[in-house]
């Protein structure tokens, strides 16, 4: 199968001194990068270092204090993103911005995505379950706004606006959601 196989070392060693050239030459030009990595990651330890034997030092009130201010905090602003991505409080606070419908559906779904990226950290401080359901409630929110502005009888943003605002559910999500953040944050406390 390889009898007429020949290594042509000429070739190899010339491939091999090219390999060598370009790790050289990366190393060359990337020198400063890697020289400021490595001080980078000194930096680092040395702050890792100081801030362990501080945390030994610490009292522990004070980090349990700060631990349940987080997480206090983190249900209130889940509960604030609840009462802004509601469907009623949302179209009656962000109006029209054209007499298109699709970019005032447009428009709604951006202000969900923003309240929702603005408290995305916050999901560390809750329980699975909760953060689903906020998860569901932002996704159901928009598929409504969506499957509303695909309505024949709405041809504009202002129709789609009363639309919206006729839309009330007995049980809406944000309402499950933020009985299920009040109902976890008081078996916390």
């Amino acid at each position: 199968m390889f009898s007429n196989f020949t290594v042509d070392w000429k070739e190899s060693l010339i491939i091999l001194l090219g390999l060598v050239v370009i790790v050289l030459l990366f190393y060359v030009f990337n020198r400063k990068s890697i020289a400021r990595e490595k001080e980078a990651r000194e930096l680092l330890k040395q702050r890792m270092e100081h801030d362990r034997f501080h945390a030994t030092q610490a009292q522990p009130i004070v980090e349990n204090r700060k631990a349940t201010s987080q997480i206090v905090q983190a249900y209130e602003r889940f509960i604030i993103l609840m009462e802004r991505i509601d469907l009623q409080k949302l179209v009656t606070r962000v109006a029209p911005i054209s007499d298109l419908k699709q970019d005032y559906a447009s428009f709604l779904i951006q202000n969900i995505e923003q309240e929702h990226d603005f408290n995305i950290s916050q999901q560390l401080y809750i329980s699975e379950e909760a953060w689903a359901l906020i998860a569901t409630a932002k996704q159901t929110i928009i598929q409504q706004i969506l499957k509303t502005s695909l309505k024949e009888d709405v041809v504009n943003a202002t129709d789609l606006q009363q639309k919206l605002l006729q839309l009330k559910e007995a049980n809406s999500v944000t309402e499950i959601a933020k009985n299920r953040l009040k109902q976890e944050f008081k078996t916390l406390v």
